[in-house]
């Protein structure tokens, strides 16, 4: 019986910290994919996400001259949580596919960007609908996509502990990633990262605050080409927001709300400040109330480019 209680505490616990906190969004720019995803909530959970990824031309090259960077195409990608209870915390299994191409969203971005009056960035100069995933250094090639594929990307395997109460809670945890996917196409990184992480959240009636850190510690094998890009073998991240959940009667008063900002540091070291420089992220989530396990959300960069241009997502919590 004691055993049940115990059990049955700990179901109650987690719901209410998995209802209160979700896992935020990750960026996920073709040289920061291949680190650790964000630490989960420890709910299985699936999610589809468009993105579009464009490094403007006059961005390409480091003004030494020895480094060459080229990215420009489109991603759809599934990723899935399989979680279950271990002990007193959830193991979270992350997989992820990602479908990569050319696309056909060239056209229409560059459509909007002109019916908003603002500079496209360098796409007139380049065909719509290139697949160009390319880094060199110093002549040597770290790694290249050009062909349209589904890819399997390093996946990750969590470890979280939660800790709430009716108005507040906190998880902290750590995962390692699994070398799944292939160095040599931005699929992963060839090697086993870690990342230790704590996130936290206090609401009030339907208004709610949460943020997250993490760290993360990267492994890399001996011979590794990314050793020459990556100027320290560690880095940082962050995500605080907050919003609300209306449960008005009406289908209006249903909605939700929550709009998080991200910062996150990069390892590389190249000479080009949009991949060395830290990236600004904005997500804005909506929810509504007769859906409480589904998310639909758009992420957009922020004057930086160790992030997506933007990120379209679609998630269901099981």
């Amino acid at each position: 019986m004691r055993d049940f209680v115990r059990a049955l505490s700990l179901s109650t616990l987690a719901a209410l910290c998995l209802s209160a906190q979700e896992t935020p969004t990750p960026n996920r720019v073709a040289w920061m994919a291949i680190f650790p995803e964000p630490l989960p909530n420890g709910a299985p959970r699936i999610a589809l996400e468009f993105t579009s990824q464009f490094l403007r031309p006059t961005s390409e090259r480091s003004a030494d001259g020895r480094t060459f960077a080229r990215l420009d195409g489109e991603e759809w990608q599934i990723t899935g949580d399989l979680s279950r209870q271990l002990g007193l915390g959830q193991l979270n299994l992350r997989l992820r596919m990602v479908d990569r191409s050319g696309g056909i969203a060239d056209s229409y971005i560059q459509n909007w960007h002109r019916a908003l009056g603002i500079p496209n960035g360098g796409r007139d100069s380049v065909p719509n609908g290139r697949l160009a995933y390319y880094l060199e250094r110093d002549g040597v090639v770290i790694a290249e996509l050009t062909k349209s594929g589904l890819h399997l990307m390093d996946s990750d395997l969590s470890y979280i502990l939660s800790f709430v109460n009716q108005q507040a809670g906190a998880r902290i945890g750590a995962s390692v990633q699994l070398p799944t996917g292939n160095q040599g196409d931005f699929s992963g990184s060839g090697g086993w990262e870690g990342l230790v992480g704590a996130s936290g959240w206090i609401g009030s009636g339907k208004w709610r605050l949460h943020g997250q850190l993490e760290h993360i510690f990267i492994g890399l094998p001996e011979h590794s080409p990314y050793r020459a890009v990556l100027g320290r073998r560690a880095f940082s991240r962050g995500w605080i927001g907050g919003g609300w959940q209306g449960n008005g009667p009406g289908f209006w008063r249903g909605f939700g709300l929550d709009v998080t900002f991200a910062y996150n540091t990069s390892p590389y070291r190249v000479g080009i400040p949009r991949i060395d420089d830290p990236g600004l992220q904005q997500h804005w989530v909506l929810t509504h109330k007769a859906l409480p396990n589904w998310r639909f959300g758009l992420s957009e960069e922020a004057g930086s480019y160790s992030v997506p241009d933007a990120t379209l997502f679609v998630s269901r919590r099981f």
